[in-house]
């Protein structure tokens, strides 16, 4: 059955080439008819073409030389329509063969077969399967799974790829985050490159760019699970991306870095773009630099308020060694500018994890700053200054002496 269908084409050709000389020597020589039968011919040169690319060319010509020497058969010489029909079957056949010469070439018969057989075997399969696989390095099964199994049997089978870490995996896994239908299966893929590590660094920031967000926080997600140093420049460029969840991921991949990142993300907070300041000071909360607490207070300041409210979140997830630093600031600045520096937002309620901060600080600390805000001589900070010299604030009372500013 296999040798049939491989030669199937030829047969068809054959047949066709042996009707159209039979129709040649009846219709055209024996009984004078010239057109009608010969648009089957362009057929045989489109099949032949098809299979054989530019054969297509040899048997146009044959055609064209039957009909001439059955006009010459019929006339007693060759007429301009006999010339003209014969000239369009080699052209038919070299266009065709040009146009199937840039189609991908047909799959071979065997190939199909086993990729039939690899589909059935990748359905059989159950996850004790795959476990045994991944236990005994079967990488060949295991990327058949990935490629013909179901959804359950190819998250498993992405989970042993990842648990391999053989770089051979790269690329299959590369192509199932970018690709695959089932968004499960693509966190799944980038949490296996990540275990994979390094060598999948540079085909993951090649995916940074990808136009489906999905992708990009993923990729980003894996590539801080690696913490190479190559894909902080890269994700400190996604921290501009348009999508907010993915500068978010980009932020949290940064600060999953740790410590070689500080510096990128420190000068990161000095750009023009308000969206890279505020995910960069975002990353730099998430990292809890110690290191970074002075650049952020500065920006307390900033024209945007994106930009201050997520330093602000940043200040307060570092923690109460910001306070020191935050009143040393405030105590320096120009005294008109102090409150500003203390509610940046214009809301105390934005600002209320650092004033409960501020509310836990040394008494001494908190005197001082009482001290700094005096001197801005704004009378509504009455209450707010009389309640840092307390020894001990009443409970929420720091913040009911900001409400003027709601």
């Amino acid at each position: 059955m296999h040798s049939v269908y491989r030669h199937l084409p030829v047969v068809i050709i054959f047949l066709g080439l042996l009707i159209a000389t039979a129709a040649e020597l009846i219709y055209h020589a024996g009984a004078g008819l010239v057109t009608g039968y010969t648009h089957i011919y362009y057929l045989v040169i489109i099949v032949t073409a098809y299979y054989f690319r530019f054969w297509g060319v040899a048997v146009g010509g044959y055609l064209g030389i039957i009909h001439i020497m059955a006009d010459i058969a019929l006339t007693g010489s060759v007429t301009s329509d006999a010339m003209i029909r014969s000239a369009s079957f080699i052209a038919a056949g070299i266009l065709s063969a040009a146009l199937f010469s840039g189609f991908r070439a047909e799959i071979p018969v065997s190939e199909v077969i086993q990729n039939s057989m690899c589909r059935v075997r990748a359905r059989m399969v159950s996850e004790k399967d795959i476990i045994r696989m991944r236990q005994e390095c079967d990488l060949p099964s295991l990327l058949a799974i990935l490629t013909f199994g179901e959804m359950d049997t190819r998250y498993a089978a992405i989970d042993a790829l990842g648990r391999l870490r053989d770089t051979r995996a790269i690329e299959p896994l590369i192509e199932s985050l970018k690709s695959d239908a089932y968004s499960g299966l693509r966190w799944k893929a980038a949490e296996a490159l990540a275990r994979i590590g390094s060598p999948a660094v540079g085909p993951l920031i090649s995916l940074l760019s990808d136009r489906d967000e999905d992708v990009r926080w993923k990729v980003a997600i894996a590539l801080g699970e690696i913490r190479d140093p190559r894909a902080i420049d890269p994700l400190i460029s996604l921290l501009s991306d348009p999508d907010s969840y993915v500068r978010s991921r980009a932020a949290l991949a940064l600060a999953t870095i740790g410590e070689p990142a500080l510096s990128d993300l420190i000068g990161s907070l000095q750009s023009e773009d308000p969206v890279v300041r505020a995910s960069s000071a975002s990353a730099l909360g998430n990292l809890g630099a110690g290191g970074a607490i002075t650049p952020l207070i500065s920006l307390l300041l900033d024209p945007d308020d994106r930009v201050r409210s997520e330093v602000i979140s940043a200040l307060s997830r570092i923690g109460s060694s910001v306070i020191p630093p935050l009143i040393e600031v405030i105590r320096t600045a120009p005294p008109d500018r102090r409150p500003a520096l203390l509610i940046p937002s214009g809301d105390p309620g934005a600002v209320s994890p650092l004033i409960e901060m501020i509310e836990e600080a040394d008494p001494d600390l908190r005197r001082e700053l009482a001290m700094a805000l005096l001197e801005s001589g704004d009378p509504r900070l009455s209450v707010f200054i009389e309640e840092l010299n307390k020894e001990v604030p009443s409970p929420g009372r720091l913040i009911d002496g900001l409400s003027w500013r709601r």
